[in-house]
């Protein structure tokens, strides 16, 4: 891979969007390199995968209503992970081939419950992360991502310096609390669910 010489095709994927950039921003290896992102499901390809559950999935124990699948989709996205674990977690609640709204919504509670402790947990006693966290709160509420330049009162207001401030991103990154996009320079949240997680220990601070 650090050869000039065109000596074999690497293929290497990873959820560390940081990693992959610093392969992108080297000189030899960003004019031979091709990034492709592997994204959620869009919204029509997640509700067709929800309204045909037993040929998608598999799953014959319950089918979901419309109502649910809009809260599926408004709390999840297309996050193929999170919706499968959550269709597992259904499977136990199932009756008369349906499910309750009270159990689908319990599910779903608990997961931002969940997230909004994390939030709690890696914020602890720290104002500079929790400014952070407000910050890119008051990004994702207005739009998917943000960017650099999004984050500049943290600087302006010296919250943090440019380094502590790319150091704290990256972390956030690795902690896969964010998503990096190495080819727009972009942030955001992992997931709508996340985002509901944030949403609730912002509130609650």
């Amino acid at each position: 891979m650090t050869k000039e010489s065109h000596l074999c095709h690497v293929i290497i994927a990873s959820s560390d969007g940081f990693f992959i950039n610093r392969i992108y921003e080297d000189s030899k290896l960003s004019k031979t390199s091709d990034f492709y992102a592997i994204d959620y499901l869009n919204k029509e390809d997640t509700k067709y995968w929800l309204h045909h559950l037993d040929a998608e999935s598999g799953i014959t124990a319950f089918q979901l209503s419309e109502s649910q699948v809009d809260m599926i989709w408004k709390y999840f996205g297309g996050s193929m992970w999170e919706i499968s674990n959550l269709l597992g977690k259904l499977m136990s609640c199932a009756k008369d081939h349906k499910i309750s709204d009270d159990h689908l919504n319990s599910i779903i509670q608990h997961k931002i419950e969940s997230n909004c402790g994390r939030f709690t947990y890696y914020s602890r006693f720290s104002k500079t992360k929790q400014a952070l966290l407000e910050e890119i709160y008051k990004c994702c509420a207005k739009k998917n991502c943000f960017q650099p330049r999004d984050m500049d009162s943290l600087i302006q207001n010296n919250i943090y310096d440019e380094n502590t401030l790319s150091q704290e991103l990256n972390r956030l990154v690795q902690l896969n609390y964010l998503a990096f996009d190495p080819t727009k320079a972009t942030w955001q949240l992992h997931g709508n669910i996340m985002f509901y997680g944030l949403q609730q220990f912002i509130e609650s601070s």
